[in-house]
């Protein structure tokens, strides 16, 4: 999740999206969907397509015509041009998952004071300037993800953790839990590895701290390109069930090698709410449903501490990822929608 805000084009990009963006009309009959645009964070992995069947269900569900988006990497330079092209049309309403906390606000309060609703989802902005953020507590998390340690190993020992880019403030909330908990119980806390989504440079950074660090008692990793990377490192040294490895997310890998023992927990998020709430409120907002001066700017969804024992379990299916959009009619009824 780089910050790009240097760039030439991103300023382009975001004076372009201010010039172009309309004000939803105000006679639009009840037969004629609302124009909602969705800017995805990085698709083509499964949290993303488990927040698409949640957007897509709540698009059938209030009339709206639905715009999906997105880049393949968590990078604002790349995420730019769909945010750009999909202004052209000029949506009524947008959902953005900011993969930067701070190059969009100005557009999003100048599309707020026009009257078209803006919520984010998944990552914050640094201001809240949007309608409502729809996101995970990742303090909350990174301590879930502590507890779950903790219960492994004793919370003592020698740990590493596996972040993403500096200065992300959700990624850094997921780090700064697990930390300020494992120290407060005496563990050592090794320098927090940085790999980007790059599994292969997770997994080597893994690796070495690995063969640095003969004590080490247990890897953390805070999103799940990371956490492909972290597992193929402890197979590698023949570290499995010794080395305790807790993660962020619940694709469909994950799980399987939750109950195969390479990871031991799992931090399992619930990106289908995200996309299902989000395009629902955006609905209602434009529908007159919804006063927006009554939207609290905070809802937060859930997560779950996945483990061998409760993975199979029906209550925690609405946690468990999808792997492509055929799975998606089964997730929502897992969710209730």
């Amino acid at each position: 999740m780089p910050n790009s805000r240097s760039s030439v084009t991103i300023a382009a990009g975001v004076a372009l999206l201010a010039a172009v963006a309309a004000a939803p009309t105000a006679a639009q009959s009840e037969a004629e969907p609302y124009q909602v645009a969705f800017m995805a964070g990085q698709v083509g992995i499964p949290f993303y397509t488990s927040m698409e069947c949640g957007a897509r269900t709540a698009a059938t569900e209030s009339n709206v015509d639905l715009n999906w988006q997105g880049p393949t990497d968590w990078d604002m330079s790349k995420q730019l041009p769909f945010i750009q092209a999909a202004a052209e049309l000029q949506p009524q309403g947008w959902v953005i998952a900011p993969t930067d906390g701070t190059t969009l606000i100005p557009t999003i309060e100048e599309q707020m004071a026009t009257g078209i609703p803006v919520v984010t989802v998944d990552a914050p902005l640094d201001e809240p300037v949007e309608l409502q953020s729809i996101q995970s507590n990742h303090y909350a998390g990174g301590q879930a993800a502590a507890k779950a340690m903790t219960e492994l190993t004793g919370g003592t020992g020698t740990y590493v953790v596996v972040g993403m880019t500096p200065g992300l403030p959700d990624i850094d909330a997921r780090v700064a839990g697990f930390v300020d908990d494992m120290t407060a119980s005496g563990a050592t806390v090794l320098p927090v590895l940085l790999p980007g989504t790059d599994s292969t440079k997770a997994a080597n950074l893994v690796a070495a701290a690995i063969q640095s660090s003969p004590d080490l008692t247990g890897i953390y990793v805070t999103h799940a390109a990371a956490a492909q990377g972290a597992a193929a490192a402890i197979l590698e040294a023949g570290k499995q069930g010794q080395l305790k490895l807790v993660a962020f997310d619940a694709d469909p890998q994950q799980i399987r090698d939750l109950k195969d023992g390479v990871y031991d927990a799992l931090i399992a998020q619930l990106p289908y709410q995200m996309g299902y709430r989000s395009v629902k409120l955006v609905a209602d907002v434009l529908s007159g449903a919804v006063d927006p001066a009554t939207v609290e700017h905070d809802n937060p969804t859930d997560f779950a501490i996945l483990n061998r024992d409760n993975a199979d379990d029906p209550a925690y299916a609405a946690f468990l990822y999808i792997g492509d959009m055929s799975q998606c009619e089964a997730m929502a009824a897992a969710a209730g929608s």
